[in-house]
């Protein structure tokens, strides 16, 4: 798949770009800091290595939402544990993880991943929950690791973490200006891949878990 980004919007007004909700395309902001574009390891066609998404600071023209830190109020009983894999564990190139979590209103639990000896952290997405309430509930993924078998045998860390509705929102609709999704966001479908050298704004930092894993197989350990 080949996908082609262009670096304008012609006919859209800067409101139109701002807006948090549904599908979008790339801010003008993120276009003015310049896409890098490159090969990612582990999803399909391009990865936009976009590390405004997460430091464009106080900019009108900012990607995604404004999200305040969380503050204990917030998620004072928030927790996240991952269960499988467990730690050092040999995976598949698309791997199942699955753990359990304490869910605060108003945010999601992605998973996102980065491999040894880069700061490239790539969003892997949103879980799946089976509930969310004021107590844990169980969530799952199965999320595509790495590239193989160009990285077989390199070591990742995977992380669940808690992101703000809003910014889930904004990252789930966001696409390339061809339509592509940035980040896996539909079953089956094309995701161009986004890359950030930070975490999603408002994300919580002081619940989150995480295990390294080393890419070993090809296939699926999806069940």
């Amino acid at each position: 798949m080949s996908t082609h980004m262009t670096t304008g919007e012609p006919g859209r007004s800067d409101e139109d770009r701002q807006t948090p909700s549904g599908p979008q395309s790339i801010p003008r902001a993120v276009l003015l800091t310049g896409f890098l574009i490159t090969a990612l390891g582990g999803l399909t066609g391009i990865a936009a290595v976009v590390s405004a998404l997460t430091g464009l600071g106080s900019g009108s023209d900012a990607a995604g939402p404004a999200q305040p830190s969380p503050s204990p109020s917030t998620t004072r009983t928030a927790s996240v544990r991952i269960q499988y894999p467990q730690q050092a564990a040999s995976v598949r190139h698309h791997q199942k993880v699955y753990g359990v979590a304490v869910i605060p209103p108003h945010h999601s639990l992605w998973l996102v991943s980065h491999k040894k000896g880069e700061a490239g952290l790539y969003l892997l997405g949103r879980v799946h929950t089976t509930g969310q309430g004021t107590g844990p509930t169980g969530w799952d993924a199965c999320p595509q690791i790495g590239d193989f078998p160009a990285q077989r045998g390199e070591s990742f860390e995977i992380s669940a973490v808690l992101v703000p509705d809003a910014t889930s929102d904004y990252l789930l609709g966001a696409t390339t200006y061809s339509g592509v999704q940035l980040v896996p966001a539909k079953a089956g479908a094309d995701v161009a891949g986004l890359v950030s050298t930070r975490l999603p704004p408002g994300t919580d930092p002081a619940h989150q878990d995480s295990v390294w894993v080393t890419l070993d197989g090809d296939g699926e350990n999806c069940s």
